[in-house]
Order: C-alpha cells, then structure tokens, then sequence
C-alpha cells in the first residue's frame, strides 16, 4: 500500500503546464507543501523540523488547484508517492513526489484557533 497524507502550507504558487501527450493536451501542476513535525530535544527545550514536500497532480485536479490555491494556504493533500528518475549529462538523479488523487483547503475562522474540515476535491 502506497499512501501519502500530507497537512501543511503552500511554499509557493502552483505552477501549471500543459504538455502534449500524443494526439490530446494534458495539464499538470506542480506545488510544494511545507509541512513541520515538532519534537522535544535531549534537555527538553522544544524545536521544529520543515519538510517541503514535492507534490504533482494532473487533468481537472491540476486545473483545479491552479486556479483555487495560492503560496501561504493551508491545505491537506492525499495521493502517492513517486519515484522519478532521470539523467542528465551522464549523471543520474531522482527525486520523490507526492502524486497527488484528492486535495482540498483548509480554512480556518477569525474567531478561534480551530479549522473546518477541508473540502476534499477527488479526481
């Protein structure tokens, strides 16, 4: 099982492209959430780890979040993770990412620190 649930901040905006796969147009959008894990040190004092998340989706829900999230949201995004491996100039690279299946924002009220329920988006 393959399964990636991630909460966090946009680091930056979503970029959209469109490419061409054979005789038709896909979009794709690529984004990176930032997510922090808190944890207590050795002589008690608190600290906190950033992690920045490569993410991608593609079609509608590439559509979807280009047009609907901006850098600084809160969102939670669920989809897998991928492996991509290239070369480049004799060199090999690779990376993970997170291919993203369902996302939605996460808004919270003025009022208090609690946060409604994202409105999950499934493509």
């Amino acid at each position: 099982m393959n399964i990636v649930m991630l909460r966090g901040n946009l680091a930056r905006d979503p970029e959209l492209r469109v490419i061409n796969t054979g005789d038709k147009q896909t979009s794709v959008v690529n984004f990176t959430v930032a997510t922090s894990r808190e944890f207590t040190k050795a002589n008690g004092s608190q600290d906190k780890v950033t992690s920045f998340i490569q993410c991608e989706a593609w079609d509608s829900g590439a559509e979807a979040i280009a047009s609907s999230f901006k850098k600084g949201d809160l969102v939670m995004v669920e989809g897998s993770l991928r492996n991509d491996s290239w070369e480049k100039d004799g060199v090999k690279h690779s990376t993970l990412k997170v291919r993203v299946n369902n996302f939605g924002k996460i808004i919270k009220t003025r009022r208090s620190d609690k946060t409604q329920e994202p409105e999950t988006v499934s493509f």
